[in-house]
C-alpha cells in the first residue's frame, strides 16, 4: 500500500483523503476482480506466491528418514544463479511445518526445501499451504464495497465544532524538527573516523555516488 500511496503525501488534506480513497478501491476491485476470474477457472490458490520456489527446488536432493514422510533431510546442491562447492543440509519436520531456513514457519507457504520434498514424495503442494492463502480468503479479503463521494452540492450542512489549529502546534518550515529523545553516547561521534557510506558501509564515497546502488 506504500507503493499505491507514492505521491499522495504531498497533496493537502482534502486531496490526499480523495486520492487514498480512489487508488483503495482500485486497488480492491482490481484484486477482488483476478481472485474471482481464478476462482471461476477452478483455481484454489494464487500460483505466482510459490513459482519462485519451484524453479530453487530442482536443485535440492531430498533424503527421508521415517515412513510416516515426516521428517527429511533437504541438501540444496546449487542455486539457480550459482555454484555451491559444498551442499548445504536443512532439516525439515513436515508434520510440523518446520525447516531450518525459517521461512516456512515464517510465511506458512511451503519454501523450496518443501517443495522439493513434496515433488519427491508426491504430496500435493495443497497440503502444506496454509489456508489463508486460499483464493477463496483472498476473495472475501476484498469483497469490502465502495460507492463514489457525491458531489460537494449533495451534501448535507455540516453543523458541528469548528477547529481552529493551534498556530504553535505547526512544524517549522526550515530546519529539522526538534527531537525530545535524551541523546547518550552512541550520538557521540569518534574523532578522526573516516566517513562510511550509509548504503554499503564503506569509506571514500556516500550513499548518492555509492557504486552499490542500482
Amino acid at each position: 500500500m506504500n507503493s499505491v500511496l507514492n505521491g499522495a503525501r504531498s497533496l493537502p488534506i482534502c486531496a490526499l483523503i480523495k486520492t487514498t480513497f480512489e487508488r483503495t478501491q482500485s486497488w480492491f476491485l482490481e484484486r477482488g476482480l483476478k481472485a474471482q476470474y481464478m476462482l471461476q477457472a477452478g483455481h484454489q490458490f494464487l500460483a505466482d506466491i510459490i513459482r519462485k520456489n519451484q524453479q530453487k527446488s530442482a536443485f535440492c536432493h531430498v533424503h527421508c528418514y521415517n515412513r510416516e514422510n515426516s521428517e527429511f533431510d533437504v541438501q540444496e546442491i546449487s542455486t539457480p544463479h550459482q555454484y555451491l562447492p559444498h551442499p548445504i543440509s536443512y532439516k525439515v519436520r513436515l508434520n510440523e511445518s518446520w525447516c531450518d531456513c525459517g521461512n516456512f514457519q515464517a510465511t506458512r507457504l511451503p519454501c523450496h526445501h518443501v517443495i522439493a520434498i513434496c515433488t519427491n514424495s508426491h504430496i500435493p503442494l495443497t497440503q502444506v499451504i496454509d489456508p489463508v492463502y486460499s483464493l477463496n480468503n483472498i476473495y472475501k479479503s476484498y469483497e469490502v464495497q465502495f460507492h463514489p463521494i457525491q458531489n460537494e452540492d449533495y451534501w448535507s450542512a455540516y453543523t458541528g465544532p469548528n477547529f481552529i489549529p493551534d498556530p504553535h502546534m505547526r512544524r517549522k518550515a526550515s530546519g529539522r524538527p526538534s527531537t525530545k529523545r535524551i541523546p547518550n553516547e552512541m550520538d557521540q561521534s569518534t574523532p578522526n573516523q573516516p566517513k562510511k557510506c550509509s548504503y554499503c558501509r564503506n569509506e571514500g564515497h556516500h550513499r548518492g555516488n555509492c557504486p552499490f546502488r542500482q
